[in-house]
């Protein structure tokens, strides 16, 4: 906006790019503002277009494969009701209060109303104002992926801007005032009329002084209607604990680490480079990757959000996934020995999970493994490779029923409460599946834990719904007396229970692990092998890997329903294996012909000037 002011669009070039690599979701949202602006100052835009779209083309490197990526790996989000998105939305969610939006307060409000009386920004108040109230607008500007009103803190400097130029002109319209009023219906925004309306009355009185004084009213809205968004120091504490650090940081992490306290906030977080996790929360997560988790091996849908991929304690996430360090409060995990503590934290280790790349010969046809059903397909997917082809590997599942309750259950909880519940068989050594349906008779989310290990079913226009009416539950202690029951507030009702058993011993699955070498590849190493089977990687499936076997590129194949493989020939290898984002090329040639283009631009706009 200053290179605007300043007549230096061609740099304005520079400020697209950095926008793009900062964050490209809300670069086309900042693109709009930036036309807006030089419309609403100058009355045209045709001088802005060429520096923005060489700023797009210069970051066309990210972009491009990003954008791919995405459109790839469909999201499961809320259904637009388009009807809906004409409807006037008076709660200013985006403007007022609200900490993801503009967070600013009443005043702004009277502000874009009392612009309508200048003709410099008149217009701009006006469509301000229908951006706030109608949700069409942040369903646009969020890529029609939703309507959330966070898009909308984009608007800020354009509604300080219309503040602060009325206060310069100081000129009150009563009309507009009245009619700003009408508008505000909550509480919140009612006491912030109130407020606003004495700093109005003191500041066109030329008391100028108590401005100063409504720079409070901020800080004393936020801090008791936002009270419930603060973190508490034990939440904080257990996300960046300085013990896990000092337990990643003082031991050898061969292989991949899942940390198992606060899966909802530690999914992203590392302590340390070396560290490798399996777990994220990303707009470009693979889709393969999650069906795999919560519909194949029935990790718990812990969060609101699917999307979310959390560590659990499932023993097929943990060895199929080649996680051989764990992080936890509790040392009572199948094949899993304490190597370290610190404070209340351990460090678990297991050396007989998957290898992150191996070979097999016990394969299955997908075909043959589609028919099976939950729990039965658990142990079977475990013991056997999933390939798209026919094989003679069969493979007859272990898992047993112990319990099948097909009685209702209606919970009613004014709070949380828990629960315990003794358990009459044998749990020693076993992985027991537990699994009920779920309704919800509110519209808030309920959450069932069982062991520590969460279930949620997300509220019914949650923005992304995990549609989780179905809780599954894998625990794999070395021992359990009792179930530990926690059952969230709510009216809901559990049923069809049922529990089944499964010995350990039937995940003691022995394959062939490929010897690692140094490379600068994703992955390089050494194999022999007595007959011919497939090569199989814990990398979920995407275009652009590529595998070598002997220097030979080799037919990829999606194995396991998610993950990179491919078949391999008795004998001994050497394998490669390496990633070439789709469309990087593409995505490099362009950028670099942008930056000369607009190298030059630049060059011969700011010598005219």
């Amino acid at each position: 906006m200053i290179l605007i002011d300043k007549n230096k669009r061609q740099w304005i070039s520079l400020c697209v790019v950095m926008a793009l690599f900062h964050n490209y979701f809300y670069t086309p949202g900042m693109i709009l503002i930036l036309l807006l602006y030089d419309y609403d100052q100058n009355h045209t835009i045709k001088d802005i277009l060429i520096p923005i779209l060489i700023g797009v083309g210069m970051a066309t490197i990210l972009w491009l494969p990003t954008g791919y990526l995405i459109l790839n790996n469909h999201k499961s989000v809320v259904q637009t009701n388009l009807f809906n998105l004409l409807i006037p939305n008076f709660t200013l969610k985006g403007l007022v209060y609200d900490s993801y939006g503009c967070g600013l307060t009443v005043i702004s409000w009277i502000a874009l109303f009392q612009g309508i009386q200048f003709e410099k920004t008149r217009k701009l108040s006006i469509l301000l104002i229908l951006m706030f109230v109608f949700p069409m607008f942040s369903y646009i500007l969020n890529g029609t992926l939703y309507a959330r009103t966070k898009i909308l803190v984009l608007c800020l400097p354009l509604v300080l801007m219309i503040l602060s130029y009325w206060l310069q002109e100081r000129k009150l319209n009563k009309g507009l005032l009245v009619l700003a009023s009408l508008f505000l219906c909550t509480k919140t925004m009612l006491l912030g009329l109130l407020i606003s309306l004495v700093f109005i009355g003191y500041y066109f009185m030329d008391k100028k002084e108590c401005l100063m004084m409504y720079a409070l009213v901020p800080m004393v809205v936020f801090t008791g209607f936002n009270y419930n968004q603060c973190i508490d120091l034990k939440l904080y504490n257990s996300m960046y604990s300085k013990d896990k650090q000092k337990l990643i940081q003082g031991n050898d992490l061969n292989q991949r680490t899942a940390d198992l306290d606060q899966v909802g906030y530690s999914v992203n977080r590392i302590y340390d480079p070396k560290e490798m996790k399996a777990s994220s929360y990303t707009s470009t997560s693979n889709s393969l990757y999650n069906t795999f988790i919560y519909d194949i091996i029935k990790s718990p849908i812990s969060q609101s959000n699917r999307t979310i991929i959390t560590d659990s304690e499932n023993y097929l996430y943990l060895s199929m996934m080649g996680i051989q360090n764990v992080l936890s409060k509790d040392s009572n995990l199948y094949g899993y020995k304490e190597v370290d503590s610190k404070g209340k934290y351990k460090l678990l280790k297991n050396k007989n999970v998957f290898p992150m790349i191996y070979v097999t010969s016990d394969t299955m046809s997908e075909s043959e493994f589609d028919k099976l059903f939950y729990p039965y397909n658990l142990d079977t997917i475990y013991n056997r490779t999933i390939v798209n082809g026919e094989t003679s590997n069969d493979y007859a599942s272990k898992m047993k029923l112990i319990k099948n309750l097909d009685q209702s259950i209606v919970i009613q909880n004014k709070r949380k409460i828990k629960k315990t519940i003794p358990i009459d068989f044998d749990t020693k050594n076993k992985l027991i599946c537990i699994d009920f349906d779920v309704k919800n008779y509110t519209d808030k989310k309920i959450s069932i834990s069982i062991n520590g290990m969460k279930n949620t079913l997300s509220k019914k226009h949650s923005v992304y719904p995990n549609g989780n009416k179905h809780f599954t539950y894998i625990l794999s202690k070395k021992e359990l007396k009792q179930f530990d029951v926690t059952l969230s507030k709510g009216k809901y009702k559990i049923s069809n229970i049922r529990v089944y058993t499964c010995d350990m011993n039937v995940f003691d699955r022995v394959v062939t692990k490929v010897k690692p070498l140094k490379t600068t590849s994703i992955f390089k190493g050494k194999v022999t092998i007595s007959k011919d089977g497939y090569l199989v990687t814990s990398y979920p499936y995407e275009k652009g890997y590529e595998i070598y076997i002997d220097g030979k590129k080799q037919n990829i194949e999606i194995v396991n329903k998610a993950f990179v493989g491919c078949k391999i020939k008795k004998g001994s290898h050497t394998i490669m294996i390496q990633f070439h984002a789709p469309f990087k090329n593409a995505g490099l040639g362009i950028s670099v012909l942008f930056i000369i283009i607009g190298g030059f631009w630049i060059w011969k706009k700011s010598k005219n000037l």
